[in-house]
Protein backbone atom coordinates (compact mmCIF):
# COMPACT_ATOMS: atom_id res chain seq x y z
CA UNK A 1 0.00 0.00 0.00
CA UNK A 2 1.57 2.84 -1.10
CA UNK A 3 -0.77 5.72 0.10
CA UNK A 4 -1.42 7.00 3.91
CA UNK A 5 -4.71 8.16 3.38
CA UNK A 6 -7.29 7.30 0.64
CA UNK A 7 -10.56 8.42 1.09
CA UNK A 8 -13.90 7.80 -2.08
CA UNK A 9 -16.95 9.93 -2.25
CA UNK A 10 -17.00 10.69 1.50
CA UNK A 11 -20.21 12.85 2.05
CA UNK A 12 -21.51 14.17 6.10
CA UNK A 13 -24.32 16.48 6.45
CA UNK A 14 -24.68 17.95 10.03
CA UNK A 15 -28.84 18.84 11.16
CA UNK A 16 -29.57 22.80 10.46
CA UNK A 17 -30.44 25.52 13.24
CA UNK A 18 -32.96 24.02 15.74
CA UNK A 19 -32.55 20.84 13.49
CA UNK A 20 -34.20 22.44 10.67
CA UNK A 21 -32.76 20.61 7.28
CA UNK A 22 -29.28 19.24 6.95
CA UNK A 23 -26.01 21.58 6.68
CA UNK A 24 -23.75 19.38 3.85
CA UNK A 25 -20.14 19.77 5.19
CA UNK A 26 -18.69 17.16 2.57
CA UNK A 27 -20.36 16.25 -0.98
CA UNK A 28 -18.09 13.53 -2.29
CA UNK A 29 -14.54 13.61 -1.29
CA UNK A 30 -12.29 11.67 -3.42
CA UNK A 31 -8.63 12.18 -1.78
CA UNK A 32 -5.12 10.20 -2.06
CA UNK A 33 -1.74 11.05 -0.12
CA UNK A 34 1.13 9.07 -0.46
CA UNK A 35 3.35 8.04 2.19
CA UNK A 36 6.33 10.14 3.63
CA UNK A 37 5.36 13.32 2.29
CA UNK A 38 3.88 16.50 3.79
CA UNK A 39 0.76 16.55 2.34
CA UNK A 40 -1.40 20.08 3.02
CA UNK A 41 -5.60 19.95 3.06
CA UNK A 42 -6.39 23.61 2.21
CA UNK A 43 -9.25 25.89 2.12
CA UNK A 44 -11.05 28.37 3.93
CA UNK A 45 -12.96 28.07 6.86
CA UNK A 46 -15.61 26.14 6.89
CA UNK A 47 -14.81 24.31 3.93
CA UNK A 48 -15.05 20.97 5.73
CA UNK A 49 -11.47 20.18 6.43
CA UNK A 50 -12.06 19.56 10.02
CA UNK A 51 -14.70 16.84 9.50
CA UNK A 52 -12.57 15.47 7.46
CA UNK A 53 -9.62 15.07 10.08
CA UNK A 54 -12.10 13.88 12.35
CA UNK A 55 -13.59 11.30 10.16
CA UNK A 56 -10.17 9.82 9.22
CA UNK A 57 -9.30 9.53 12.88
CA UNK A 58 -12.45 8.01 13.84
CA UNK A 59 -14.45 10.94 15.90
CA UNK A 60 -16.68 10.96 12.97
CA UNK A 61 -18.52 8.57 10.63
CA UNK A 62 -19.13 9.70 7.50
CA UNK A 63 -22.63 9.04 5.65
CA UNK A 64 -21.39 7.88 2.88
CA UNK A 65 -18.32 6.95 0.79
CA UNK A 66 -15.20 5.39 2.13
CA UNK A 67 -12.09 6.40 4.58
CA UNK A 68 -8.76 4.57 4.84
CA UNK A 69 -5.74 4.48 6.70
CA UNK A 70 -2.89 2.55 5.99
CA UNK A 71 -4.75 0.15 4.23
CA UNK A 72 -7.26 0.14 6.56
CA UNK A 73 -10.70 1.52 7.21
CA UNK A 74 -10.22 4.80 9.14
CA UNK A 75 -12.03 4.06 12.82
CA UNK A 76 -10.29 0.70 13.44
CA UNK A 77 -9.03 0.26 16.49
CA UNK A 78 -5.66 -1.08 15.10
CA UNK A 79 -4.93 1.84 12.60
CA UNK A 80 -5.25 3.97 15.52
CA UNK A 81 -2.10 2.87 16.92
CA UNK A 82 0.23 4.10 14.06
CA UNK A 83 -1.72 7.67 14.12
CA UNK A 84 -0.81 10.91 16.21
CA UNK A 85 -3.25 13.48 15.83
CA UNK A 86 -3.57 17.28 17.08
CA UNK A 87 -6.65 18.72 17.02
CA UNK A 88 -7.17 22.73 16.15
CA UNK A 89 -7.69 23.74 20.00
CA UNK A 90 -6.26 21.16 22.30
CA UNK A 91 -7.38 21.10 25.72
CA UNK A 92 -5.17 19.64 28.44
CA UNK A 93 -5.74 19.81 32.04
CA UNK A 94 -3.89 23.12 32.79
CA UNK A 95 -2.33 22.05 36.50
CA UNK A 96 0.06 19.34 34.88
CA UNK A 97 3.64 20.36 33.61
CA UNK A 98 4.93 19.16 29.90
CA UNK A 99 6.15 16.38 31.53
CA UNK A 100 3.22 15.06 33.67
CA UNK A 101 1.44 15.57 30.27
CA UNK A 102 3.58 13.72 28.31
CA UNK A 103 3.96 11.49 30.64
CA UNK A 104 0.02 10.97 31.26
CA UNK A 105 -0.43 10.70 27.34
CA UNK A 106 2.47 7.74 27.52
CA UNK A 107 0.39 5.60 29.61
CA UNK A 108 -2.42 5.91 27.92
CA UNK A 109 -0.79 4.57 25.54
CA UNK A 110 0.64 1.74 27.00
CA UNK A 111 4.24 2.96 27.08
CA UNK A 112 6.44 1.69 29.04
CA UNK A 113 8.24 3.88 32.12
CA UNK A 114 11.35 3.64 30.81
CA UNK A 115 10.58 4.17 27.45
CA UNK A 116 9.07 7.23 28.48
CA UNK A 117 12.04 7.88 29.94
CA UNK A 118 13.87 8.22 26.87
CA UNK A 119 11.16 9.42 25.02
CA UNK A 120 9.49 13.08 26.21
CA UNK A 121 12.96 14.50 26.49
CA UNK A 122 13.87 14.07 22.84
CA UNK A 123 10.30 15.39 22.19
CA UNK A 124 10.34 18.28 24.53
CA UNK A 125 13.94 19.06 22.57
CA UNK A 126 12.05 18.80 19.03
CA UNK A 127 9.40 21.03 19.65
CA UNK A 128 11.87 23.66 21.80
CA UNK A 129 10.28 23.29 25.24
CA UNK A 130 13.29 21.26 27.27
CA UNK A 131 13.57 23.78 29.54
CA UNK A 132 9.95 24.63 30.13
CA UNK A 133 9.11 21.12 30.78
CA UNK A 134 8.27 21.69 34.63
CA UNK A 135 6.05 24.60 34.39
CA UNK A 136 2.10 24.41 34.84
CA UNK A 137 0.35 24.10 31.53
CA UNK A 138 -1.92 27.27 32.84
CA UNK A 139 1.25 29.51 32.23
CA UNK A 140 2.19 28.71 28.61
CA UNK A 141 1.53 30.59 25.84
CA UNK A 142 -0.78 29.17 22.94
CA UNK A 143 2.34 28.64 21.65
CA UNK A 144 3.56 26.71 23.85
CA UNK A 145 0.28 24.81 24.07
CA UNK A 146 0.53 23.92 20.33
CA UNK A 147 4.06 22.81 20.71
CA UNK A 148 3.09 20.21 23.48
CA UNK A 149 0.21 19.44 21.92
CA UNK A 150 2.22 18.10 18.56
CA UNK A 151 4.85 16.67 21.62
CA UNK A 152 1.77 14.32 22.27
CA UNK A 153 0.74 13.66 19.03
CA UNK A 154 4.41 12.20 18.58
CA UNK A 155 4.29 9.90 21.82
CA UNK A 156 3.60 6.95 19.98
CA UNK A 157 5.58 7.42 17.31
CA UNK A 158 3.21 7.29 14.34
CA UNK A 159 3.78 6.45 11.14
CA UNK A 160 0.96 8.96 10.13
CA UNK A 161 0.23 13.06 11.86
CA UNK A 162 -2.46 14.66 11.22
CA UNK A 163 -2.89 18.67 12.01
CA UNK A 164 -5.78 20.34 12.75
CA UNK A 165 -4.22 24.24 11.85
CA UNK A 166 -1.29 23.53 13.85
CA UNK A 167 -0.18 27.20 13.03
CA UNK A 168 -3.16 29.09 13.56
CA UNK A 169 -2.95 31.72 15.97
CA UNK A 170 0.71 31.66 16.30
CA UNK A 171 3.21 34.54 16.15
CA UNK A 172 6.12 33.88 13.30
CA UNK A 173 8.76 32.03 15.93
CA UNK A 174 6.23 29.99 16.66
CA UNK A 175 5.04 29.19 12.87
CA UNK A 176 9.26 28.73 12.29
CA UNK A 177 9.26 26.06 15.24
CA UNK A 178 6.58 24.08 14.10
CA UNK A 179 7.37 24.17 10.63
CA UNK A 180 10.50 22.90 11.72
CA UNK A 181 9.01 20.45 14.03
CA UNK A 182 7.00 19.31 11.01
CA UNK A 183 10.12 18.94 8.53
CA UNK A 184 11.86 17.28 10.82
CA UNK A 185 9.40 14.47 10.81
CA UNK A 186 9.23 13.82 6.87
CA UNK A 187 13.02 13.42 7.46
CA UNK A 188 12.32 10.34 9.43
CA UNK A 189 9.54 9.21 7.40
CA UNK A 190 6.48 9.98 8.76
CA UNK A 191 3.36 10.97 6.69
CA UNK A 192 2.35 14.73 7.99
CA UNK A 193 -1.19 15.11 6.97
CA UNK A 194 -1.78 19.02 7.94
CA UNK A 195 -5.19 21.45 7.43
CA UNK A 196 -4.81 24.96 6.89
CA UNK A 197 -5.89 28.16 5.75
CA UNK A 198 -2.76 30.25 5.55
CA UNK A 199 -0.96 29.60 2.14
CA UNK A 200 2.30 31.06 3.10
CA UNK A 201 2.87 27.91 5.42
CA UNK A 202 1.74 25.21 3.07
CA UNK A 203 4.13 27.09 0.22
CA UNK A 204 6.74 26.23 2.59
CA UNK A 205 6.78 23.10 3.76
CA UNK A 206 4.23 20.81 1.95
CA UNK A 207 5.43 18.65 -1.12
CA UNK A 208 1.43 18.11 -1.97
CA UNK A 209 -1.53 19.69 -1.90
CA UNK A 210 -5.14 19.30 -1.98
CA UNK A 211 -7.80 22.40 -1.97
CA UNK A 212 -11.38 21.67 -0.72
CA UNK A 213 -14.01 24.56 -1.42
CA UNK A 214 -17.70 23.92 -1.32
Amino acid sequence: MDRAIETRGLKKAFAGHLSIGRIRALDGVDLEVPKSVIFGFLGPNGAGKTTTLKILTGLLKADAGSARILGVEAGDRKVRESIGFLPEAPYFYEYLTGRELLHFFGRLFGISSARLRERVPRLLDLVGLRDKADLQLRKFSKGMLQRVGLAQALLNDPDLVILDEPMSGLDPIGRREIRDAILSLREEGKTVFFSSHILADAEMICDQVAILVN
